[in-house]
Protein backbone atom coordinates (compact mmCIF):
# COMPACT_ATOMS: atom_id res chain seq x y z
CA UNK A 1 0.00 0.00 0.00
CA UNK A 2 1.34 3.32 -1.01
CA UNK A 3 1.24 6.55 0.98
CA UNK A 4 -1.44 8.19 -1.21
CA UNK A 5 -4.01 5.48 -0.68
CA UNK A 6 -3.47 5.52 3.08
CA UNK A 7 -4.02 9.25 3.22
CA UNK A 8 -7.28 8.99 1.28
CA UNK A 9 -8.69 6.35 3.63
CA UNK A 10 -7.74 8.39 6.68
CA UNK A 11 -9.47 11.48 5.21
CA UNK A 12 -12.72 9.54 4.61
CA UNK A 13 -12.59 8.13 8.14
CA UNK A 14 -12.19 11.62 9.60
CA UNK A 15 -15.19 12.92 7.65
CA UNK A 16 -17.43 10.09 8.90
CA UNK A 17 -16.42 10.71 12.48
CA UNK A 18 -17.13 14.45 12.17
CA UNK A 19 -20.58 13.82 10.70
CA UNK A 20 -21.36 11.34 13.46
CA UNK A 21 -20.27 13.81 16.11
CA UNK A 22 -22.44 16.59 14.64
CA UNK A 23 -25.47 14.31 14.51
CA UNK A 24 -25.02 13.25 18.16
CA UNK A 25 -24.67 16.88 19.26
CA UNK A 26 -27.84 17.87 17.37
CA UNK A 27 -29.70 14.90 18.88
CA UNK A 28 -28.58 15.77 22.41
CA UNK A 29 -29.56 19.41 21.88
CA UNK A 30 -33.02 18.37 20.70
CA UNK A 31 -33.45 16.06 23.68
CA UNK A 32 -32.34 18.81 26.04
CA UNK A 33 -34.73 21.30 24.46
CA UNK A 34 -37.65 18.92 24.83
CA UNK A 35 -36.68 18.18 28.44
CA UNK A 36 -36.57 21.84 29.39
CA UNK A 37 -40.05 22.38 27.95
CA UNK A 38 -41.51 19.53 30.01
CA UNK A 39 -39.61 20.18 33.27
CA UNK A 40 -40.82 23.13 35.57
CA UNK A 41 -38.12 25.76 35.86
CA UNK A 42 -39.54 27.45 39.01
CA UNK A 43 -41.68 30.57 39.37
CA UNK A 44 -40.68 33.54 37.28
CA UNK A 45 -42.08 37.02 37.32
CA UNK A 46 -44.42 37.91 34.50
CA UNK A 47 -45.71 41.25 33.39
CA UNK A 48 -49.21 39.96 32.70
CA UNK A 49 -51.66 37.62 34.46
CA UNK A 50 -51.89 34.15 33.03
CA UNK A 51 -54.93 31.89 33.36
CA UNK A 52 -54.32 28.76 35.34
CA UNK A 53 -56.07 25.70 34.10
CA UNK A 54 -57.53 23.14 36.50
CA UNK A 55 -57.60 19.57 35.35
CA UNK A 56 -60.19 17.27 36.84
CA UNK A 57 -59.79 13.64 35.95
CA UNK A 58 -63.05 11.77 36.29
CA UNK A 59 -62.62 8.18 37.30
CA UNK A 60 -66.34 7.49 37.19
CA UNK A 61 -66.86 8.57 33.60
CA UNK A 62 -67.33 5.60 31.34
CA UNK A 63 -65.11 7.13 28.65
CA UNK A 64 -62.37 8.09 31.15
CA UNK A 65 -62.20 11.50 29.53
CA UNK A 66 -60.38 14.33 31.25
CA UNK A 67 -62.43 17.50 31.60
CA UNK A 68 -60.83 20.93 31.68
CA UNK A 69 -62.19 23.97 33.44
CA UNK A 70 -60.43 27.27 33.08
CA UNK A 71 -60.55 30.09 35.63
CA UNK A 72 -62.78 32.37 33.56
CA UNK A 73 -65.42 29.67 33.27
CA UNK A 74 -65.22 29.02 37.01
CA UNK A 75 -65.56 32.74 37.85
CA UNK A 76 -68.56 33.11 35.55
CA UNK A 77 -70.32 30.13 37.12
CA UNK A 78 -69.50 31.31 40.64
CA UNK A 79 -70.84 34.79 39.88
CA UNK A 80 -74.05 33.34 38.44
CA UNK A 81 -74.51 31.10 41.49
CA UNK A 82 -73.97 34.01 43.89
CA UNK A 83 -76.45 36.20 41.98
CA UNK A 84 -79.01 33.41 42.06
CA UNK A 85 -78.53 32.94 45.83
CA UNK A 86 -78.84 36.72 46.38
CA UNK A 87 -82.03 36.79 44.33
CA UNK A 88 -83.47 33.88 46.31
CA UNK A 89 -82.61 35.56 49.62
CA UNK A 90 -84.12 38.84 48.44
CA UNK A 91 -87.34 37.17 47.37
CA UNK A 92 -87.49 35.26 50.64
CA UNK A 93 -87.01 38.38 52.75
CA UNK A 94 -89.52 40.41 50.77
CA UNK A 95 -92.29 37.90 51.28
CA UNK A 96 -94.66 38.99 54.11
CA UNK A 97 -94.54 37.00 57.30
CA UNK A 98 -97.72 35.06 57.97
CA UNK A 99 -98.74 35.24 61.63
CA UNK A 100 -101.33 32.94 63.09
CA UNK A 101 -104.59 34.48 63.99
CA UNK A 102 -104.96 33.58 67.68
CA UNK A 103 -108.01 34.51 69.74
CA UNK A 104 -106.64 35.39 73.14
CA UNK A 105 -108.91 34.48 76.05
CA UNK A 106 -110.15 37.10 78.44
CA UNK A 107 -112.34 40.14 78.65
CA UNK A 108 -110.54 42.09 75.92
CA UNK A 109 -112.58 40.14 73.38
CA UNK A 110 -115.45 42.45 74.30
CA UNK A 111 -113.83 45.25 72.30
CA UNK A 112 -114.99 43.85 68.99
CA UNK A 113 -118.61 43.98 70.12
CA UNK A 114 -118.49 47.75 70.61
CA UNK A 115 -117.27 48.46 67.09
CA UNK A 116 -120.71 49.26 65.69
CA UNK A 117 -122.35 52.28 64.16
CA UNK A 118 -124.88 53.97 66.45
CA UNK A 119 -128.25 54.27 64.76
CA UNK A 120 -130.07 57.43 65.75
CA UNK A 121 -133.56 56.39 64.69
CA UNK A 122 -135.21 53.01 64.74
CA UNK A 123 -137.35 54.11 61.77
CA UNK A 124 -134.29 53.64 59.54
CA UNK A 125 -134.19 49.88 59.71
CA UNK A 126 -131.87 49.49 56.73
CA UNK A 127 -128.98 51.06 58.60
CA UNK A 128 -128.95 48.20 61.07
CA UNK A 129 -127.47 45.83 58.52
CA UNK A 130 -125.94 48.15 55.94
CA UNK A 131 -124.01 50.62 58.11
CA UNK A 132 -120.24 50.22 58.12
CA UNK A 133 -118.84 49.59 61.63
CA UNK A 134 -116.79 52.31 63.27
CA UNK A 135 -114.29 51.86 66.07
CA UNK A 136 -115.65 52.97 69.43
CA UNK A 137 -114.02 53.07 72.85
CA UNK A 138 -112.60 49.80 74.05
CA UNK A 139 -114.00 47.94 77.03
CA UNK A 140 -110.81 48.69 78.96
CA UNK A 141 -111.17 52.42 78.26
CA UNK A 142 -114.74 52.30 79.50
CA UNK A 143 -113.68 50.55 82.70
CA UNK A 144 -110.88 53.04 83.32
CA UNK A 145 -113.21 55.99 82.85
CA UNK A 146 -115.82 54.41 85.09
CA UNK A 147 -113.37 53.89 87.94
CA UNK A 148 -112.34 57.54 87.85
CA UNK A 149 -115.90 58.83 88.00
CA UNK A 150 -117.65 58.35 91.37
CA UNK A 151 -121.32 59.00 91.74
CA UNK A 152 -122.07 62.67 91.29
CA UNK A 153 -124.22 64.34 93.95
CA UNK A 154 -123.58 68.01 93.11
CA UNK A 155 -126.00 68.22 90.18
CA UNK A 156 -129.12 68.72 92.21
CA UNK A 157 -131.36 66.14 93.81
CA UNK A 158 -131.27 62.54 92.67
CA UNK A 159 -134.25 61.14 90.80
CA UNK A 160 -135.80 57.77 91.54
CA UNK A 161 -137.20 55.58 88.79
CA UNK A 162 -139.17 52.39 89.22
CA UNK A 163 -140.54 50.33 86.33
CA UNK A 164 -142.86 47.31 86.45
CA UNK A 165 -143.14 47.68 90.22
CA UNK A 166 -139.47 46.91 90.91
CA UNK A 167 -137.19 48.59 93.44
CA UNK A 168 -136.56 52.28 92.66
CA UNK A 169 -133.17 53.23 91.21
CA UNK A 170 -131.64 56.60 92.17
CA UNK A 171 -129.39 58.72 89.99
CA UNK A 172 -129.04 61.56 87.55
CA UNK A 173 -128.34 59.64 84.31
CA UNK A 174 -130.32 56.60 83.18
CA UNK A 175 -129.94 54.27 80.20
CA UNK A 176 -132.64 51.77 79.27
CA UNK A 177 -131.25 48.70 77.48
CA UNK A 178 -134.04 46.69 75.83
CA UNK A 179 -133.83 43.34 74.09
CA UNK A 180 -135.61 43.60 70.71
CA UNK A 181 -135.15 40.01 69.56
CA UNK A 182 -138.09 38.12 68.13
CA UNK A 183 -139.17 36.61 71.46
CA UNK A 184 -139.74 40.10 72.88
CA UNK A 185 -142.11 41.20 70.09
CA UNK A 186 -145.79 40.75 69.40
CA UNK A 187 -145.30 37.14 68.33
CA UNK A 188 -143.61 36.41 71.63
CA UNK A 189 -143.98 38.10 75.01
CA UNK A 190 -145.10 41.47 73.60
CA UNK A 191 -142.67 43.00 76.10
CA UNK A 192 -141.60 45.89 73.86
CA UNK A 193 -145.03 47.52 74.06
CA UNK A 194 -145.14 47.12 77.85
CA UNK A 195 -141.62 48.58 78.14
CA UNK A 196 -142.63 51.60 76.05
CA UNK A 197 -145.47 52.44 78.42
CA UNK A 198 -143.37 52.00 81.57
CA UNK A 199 -140.42 54.08 80.33
CA UNK A 200 -142.49 57.04 79.09
CA UNK A 201 -144.29 57.17 82.43
CA UNK A 202 -141.01 57.04 84.36
CA UNK A 203 -139.45 59.84 82.29
CA UNK A 204 -142.27 62.24 83.12
CA UNK A 205 -141.06 62.35 86.74
CA UNK A 206 -137.53 63.53 85.82
CA UNK A 207 -136.34 67.14 85.82
CA UNK A 208 -133.99 69.10 83.59
CA UNK A 209 -130.85 68.13 85.55
CA UNK A 210 -131.47 64.46 84.70
CA UNK A 211 -130.66 62.73 81.43
CA UNK A 212 -131.54 59.48 79.70
CA UNK A 213 -131.01 57.36 76.62
CA UNK A 214 -132.56 54.18 75.22
CA UNK A 215 -130.72 51.36 73.46
CA UNK A 216 -132.68 48.62 71.72
CA UNK A 217 -130.49 45.65 70.77
CA UNK A 218 -130.52 42.26 69.10
CA UNK A 219 -127.24 41.47 67.32
CA UNK A 220 -126.65 45.25 67.00
CA UNK A 221 -127.63 48.26 69.08
CA UNK A 222 -130.06 50.97 67.97
CA UNK A 223 -129.76 54.26 69.84
CA UNK A 224 -132.55 56.68 70.69
CA UNK A 225 -129.87 59.39 70.91
CA UNK A 226 -126.75 58.73 68.87
CA UNK A 227 -123.38 60.17 69.84
CA UNK A 228 -121.81 60.59 73.25
CA UNK A 229 -124.42 62.79 74.93
CA UNK A 230 -127.75 61.84 76.46
CA UNK A 231 -130.92 63.93 76.29
CA UNK A 232 -133.07 65.80 78.78
CA UNK A 233 -136.49 64.38 79.66
CA UNK A 234 -138.48 67.29 78.27
CA UNK A 235 -141.88 66.88 76.68
CA UNK A 236 -140.55 66.93 73.12
CA UNK A 237 -138.02 64.14 73.79
CA UNK A 238 -140.57 62.03 75.61
CA UNK A 239 -142.86 62.23 72.57
CA UNK A 240 -139.96 61.06 70.43
CA UNK A 241 -139.63 58.01 72.68
CA UNK A 242 -143.03 56.78 71.48
CA UNK A 243 -141.95 57.21 67.85
CA UNK A 244 -138.74 55.34 68.63
CA UNK A 245 -140.62 52.32 69.95
CA UNK A 246 -143.18 52.45 67.13
CA UNK A 247 -140.31 52.05 64.68
CA UNK A 248 -138.77 49.04 66.40
CA UNK A 249 -139.22 45.64 64.81
CA UNK A 250 -138.54 42.56 66.92
CA UNK A 251 -136.17 40.25 65.01
CA UNK A 252 -132.65 38.91 64.96
CA UNK A 253 -130.43 37.24 67.53
CA UNK A 254 -129.48 38.35 71.02
CA UNK A 255 -126.23 39.78 72.35
CA UNK A 256 -126.81 40.86 75.95
CA UNK A 257 -123.20 41.72 76.66
CA UNK A 258 -122.94 44.02 73.65
CA UNK A 259 -126.11 45.89 74.66
CA UNK A 260 -124.83 46.55 78.18
CA UNK A 261 -121.39 47.65 76.99
CA UNK A 262 -123.07 50.05 74.56
CA UNK A 263 -124.89 51.60 77.52
CA UNK A 264 -121.68 51.91 79.57
CA UNK A 265 -120.31 54.31 76.95
CA UNK A 266 -122.54 56.99 78.50
CA UNK A 267 -121.24 56.44 82.06
CA UNK A 268 -124.74 56.38 83.56
CA UNK A 269 -125.67 56.03 87.20
CA UNK A 270 -128.25 53.32 86.41
CA UNK A 271 -128.77 50.84 83.58
CA UNK A 272 -132.19 49.23 83.29
CA UNK A 273 -131.58 45.91 81.56
CA UNK A 274 -134.83 44.54 80.10
CA UNK A 275 -134.94 41.08 78.46
CA UNK A 276 -136.53 37.66 78.63
CA UNK A 277 -133.10 36.29 79.50
CA UNK A 278 -132.86 34.01 76.48
CA UNK A 279 -129.76 32.45 74.98
CA UNK A 280 -126.92 33.12 74.92
CA UNK A 281 -126.60 33.45 78.68
CA UNK A 282 -123.82 35.50 80.23
CA UNK A 283 -121.23 33.33 81.95
CA UNK A 284 -119.47 34.22 85.19
CA UNK A 285 -116.42 35.62 83.40
CA UNK A 286 -118.63 37.99 81.41
CA UNK A 287 -120.51 39.07 84.52
CA UNK A 288 -117.26 39.73 86.36
CA UNK A 289 -116.05 41.77 83.40
CA UNK A 290 -119.22 43.87 83.33
CA UNK A 291 -118.91 44.44 87.07
CA UNK A 292 -115.39 45.73 86.49
CA UNK A 293 -116.58 48.09 83.78
CA UNK A 294 -119.38 49.42 85.96
CA UNK A 295 -116.86 50.33 88.66
CA UNK A 296 -118.27 52.24 91.62
CA UNK A 297 -120.53 54.38 89.46
CA UNK A 298 -123.06 52.29 87.54
CA UNK A 299 -125.66 49.89 88.93
CA UNK A 300 -127.60 47.46 86.76
CA UNK A 301 -131.29 46.85 87.44
CA UNK A 302 -132.35 43.67 85.67
CA UNK A 303 -135.95 43.22 84.54
CA UNK A 304 -136.80 39.76 83.22
CA UNK A 305 -139.97 38.92 81.25
CA UNK A 306 -141.62 35.52 81.07
CA UNK A 307 -144.84 33.54 81.06
CA UNK A 308 -145.88 32.14 84.43
CA UNK A 309 -143.82 32.00 87.62
CA UNK A 310 -140.05 32.47 87.57
CA UNK A 311 -138.44 29.09 86.96
CA UNK A 312 -134.94 29.85 88.28
CA UNK A 313 -134.32 31.83 91.44
CA UNK A 314 -130.71 32.37 90.41
CA UNK A 315 -129.67 33.15 86.84
CA UNK A 316 -127.26 35.45 85.06
CA UNK A 317 -129.66 38.40 85.39
CA UNK A 318 -129.93 38.05 89.17
CA UNK A 319 -126.15 37.66 89.54
CA UNK A 320 -125.50 40.69 87.32
CA UNK A 321 -127.79 42.84 89.47
CA UNK A 322 -126.27 41.61 92.73
CA UNK A 323 -122.65 42.15 91.66
CA UNK A 324 -123.29 45.71 90.45
CA UNK A 325 -125.30 46.85 93.50
CA UNK A 326 -128.52 46.86 91.50
CA UNK A 327 -131.74 44.89 91.77
CA UNK A 328 -133.61 42.12 89.97
CA UNK A 329 -137.31 42.08 89.11
CA UNK A 330 -139.36 39.46 87.30
CA UNK A 331 -142.42 40.34 85.20
CA UNK A 332 -145.06 37.68 84.45
CA UNK A 333 -146.59 38.78 81.17
CA UNK A 334 -149.61 36.50 81.63
CA UNK A 335 -150.65 38.58 84.61
CA UNK A 336 -150.75 41.78 82.52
Amino acid sequence: MNFHNMFTRQEKSSHAWAISLIMHVVLLFAIGLLWTQQTPQGISETTSDKLIGIVIASTTSPSNQTQYFDESSYKAKTSTSEDTNAETKSLTLEQPLSLPDIDLPGLDSLISNTAVTPVGSALNGGKLADGMPTIGPSAEQIAKAQRKLPREVSRGPLAEISIFGGSPAAGHDFVFVIDRSKSMGGQGLNALVAAQQQITQALVGLSDNHHFNIIAYHHRPTYFQAGNAMVSPNKSNINLVNKFFDGLAAFGGTDHEMGIIAALRYKPDVIFFLTDGGDPYLNQAQISGLKKYCGERTSIYSVQFGFGPLQEKQNFMTRLAQETSGDFHYVDMRAK
